[in-house]
């Protein structure tokens, strides 16, 4: 089943900015210190003659310009000599904690903060400060305490309620949150702000139906309606309510043409429900109109790619797709090379091929296109359509792309020009923003470390290999070779032992994992056991030479020569072929 809903869903958490904060705290400070002062706190069972509370009122107004001004060291310090002789004043406290806040002191902020909620709990504005403390911190659990606090302080906001609600998603808890906004909108129906929260954790819960209600009461409030019945109609087909989600996204085709997200929505409601007739009718219609463009069209038909590649059932309507629209759109190469891609997805490649070839025919400056055939043709192992190609793209572009320089370097190791790949691979590699392409980064640094080991340069192929696993931990093919070249190089044995062991758990069908693990256990000097491994890799491979070698080195160590001796003969016989 899928989880994907359109983008009005996301949370949209009401924070304010410690700047913010501390500026609308500002003038309640002088005015609390006042309220607390005129009542002549009492000190060690004594009243405070009135002379030292006006002293005290004017040393906290000076603290407090200071702090305005944003010289909070020194409203530090006054705020602390103030605290010396009035250790029971919250409001002396809270001044101080903001003061910490802008000094980007967290943790001195906190505890001057909570200390001013102990010695006042029914103040909400130091409530409301050190909850958002608490949130800053990370603390989400005392934050919904203290929000749930402040609910109860300030029953005539709906804001502690909602802060509340975001606390308990901050802390996965998205029951409660549910609850609290239940609790928002019984209070008050109309707001939106909650019913889009609601509708979000709905969702996140998987409560499908109460989703639809959401919707259909925010549908009632909103303006913004497309984005809403396009909800609505993802949610019908969540929970398979086919007829119900064919009806709104055509409702909403019939007031927006062009939507694309909706023609994409109502494809994949055919497909879901297996209604090919309807799909075939739906993609006339789509390919018919004129209110959507060819260029969006293409888009469409790469979206649904996409989803083909993680989900079997979008395939065929996926090659449907493009196939009419290759049908109507003969002269398109980019069409063609949609079309290519669909084929891979069927894996038909040498059809894709021909594909390819007629999109570059086409439009001979693409760059993606180009890319894409040197590719099929590497997967291919046809190396000299590859090499052409390549040669032609450096004739058109004097740069070529990343990507097509990692090609131009697996094809000169793959024709057994391997100091060239090399050279090319380590200029390639130190290309500035080679990193942030992963993949291709990956690729040519394995593509590299072989050259280092063909050309016998073991130190430089360990160091590259174990820099490309520090980057990529489950790379079977890169720990393999590691394995394999540390075992021939007989360097951290149980080290190539132990990542020849997961590569093999992972794929126990693969004869090459199997043969490096058996030869791995023979430089450790386990014979019988690597005689097992190698005997595995033999049945699974029986045609590769190099095991059957292995395997008679084993049979050798094991002193069964005339079995050692049969083997290297079959190894022998199969180099020749």
């Amino acid at each position: 089943m899928r989880s994907r809903l359109p983008e009005l869903l996301v949370a949209r958490p009401l924070r304010v900015s410690v700047s913010s904060f501390l500026h609308m705290a500002a003038i309640s400070s002088v005015l609390l210190f006042s309220g607390c002062a005129s009542s002549k706190p009492v000190l060690s069972g004594s009243t405070v003659p009135d002379s030292v509370v006006e002293a005290s009122k004017r040393e906290f107004v000076a603290a407090s310009l200071k702090s305005a001004k944003g010289d909070y060291r020194e409203a530090v310090e006054r705020y602390r000599k103030l605290l010396h002789d009035q250790p029971s004043n919250a409001a002396i406290h809270y001044a101080l904690s903001k003061a910490w806040v802008a000094l980007g002191v967290p943790d001195s902020a906190r505890l001057y903060s909570e200390k001013s909620v102990l010695l006042n709990p029914r103040n909400k504005y130091y409530t409301a400060f050190l909850a958002f403390l608490s949130h800053q911190m990370h603390d989400y659990g005392r934050a919904a305490e203290l929000y749930r606090q402040l609910a109860v302080l300030d029953p005539g906001s709906t804001e502690p309620l909602t802060s509340l609600a975001l606390e308990y998603l901050a802390v996965d808890q998205p029951e409660k949150s549910l609850a609290v906004f239940q609790e928002i909108l019984a209070r008050d129906p109309k707001n939106e702000d909650a019913l889009v929260q609601m509708l979000f954790v709905e969702i996140k819960l998987t409560h499908y139906q109460e989703a639809i209600a959401t919707v259909k009461e925010l549908i009632g409030q909103s303006d913004s309606k497309e984005k809403l019945h396009l909800t609505l109609g993802e949610l019908y087909l969540q929970t398979r309510q086919y007829g119900l989600a064919s009806r709104t996204f055509r409702e909403l085709l019939k007031s927006n043409p062009g939507s694309v997200s909706a023609w994409l929505a109502l494809f994949e409601v055919s497909v879901q429900s297996a209604n090919h007739t309807a799909f075939l009718e739906d993609l006339n219609r789509f390919y018919n109109t004129n209110n959507v463009n060819l260029q969006k069209k293409i888009e469409l038909a790469k979206l649904f790619l996409v989803r083909a590649s993680r989900e079997s059932s979008f395939v065929d309507p996926a090659f449907v797709m493009i196939g009419e629209m290759n049908r109507r759109h003969p002269g398109n190469g980019q069409i063609y090379a949609l079309r290519g891609m669909a084929r891979l997805q069927k894996r038909d490649v040498a059809a894709a091929v021909i594909d390819y070839r007629k999109a570059l025919l086409l439009e001979p400056g693409s760059i993606e296109i180009l890319e894409e055939l040197v590719a099929l043709h590497l997967m291919r192992k046809e190396y000299r359509q590859a090499g052409e190609i390549l040669y032609k793209a450096k004739k058109r572009f004097p740069v070529l792309t990343f990507r097509l320089q990692v090609q131009e370097g697996e094809l000169l190791f793959q024709t057994g020009k391997i100091k060239k790949a090399a050279l090319l691979l380590e200029k390639v590699l130190l290309t500035k923003g080679a990193q942030k392409e992963k993949a291709l980064y990956l690729q040519a640094s394995g593509t590299l470390a072989f050259c280092y080991d063909t050309l016998g340069f073991t130190d430089k192929s360990i160091l590259l290999y174990k820099s490309i696993l520090e980057r990529e931990p489950d790379n079977l093919l890169m720990m393999n070779n590691l394995a394999y070249i540390l075992a021939v190089a007989g360097r951290e044995l149980p080290r190539a032992k132990e990542l020849a062991l997961k590569v093999v758990e992972a794929e126990p069908a693969n004869a090459g994992y199997h043969d490096t693990l058996g030869w791995v256990l023979f430089r450790l000097e386990e014979y019988e056991r690597a005689r097992e491994i190698l005997e595995k890799a033999v049945g699974l491979d029986p045609l590769e030479a190099e095991i059957a070698d292995h395997l008679s080195q084993v049979y050798e160590k094991l002193g069964n020569l005339d079995k050692a001796l049969e083997l290297k003969k079959k190894a022998a016989r199969l180099k020749a072929r």
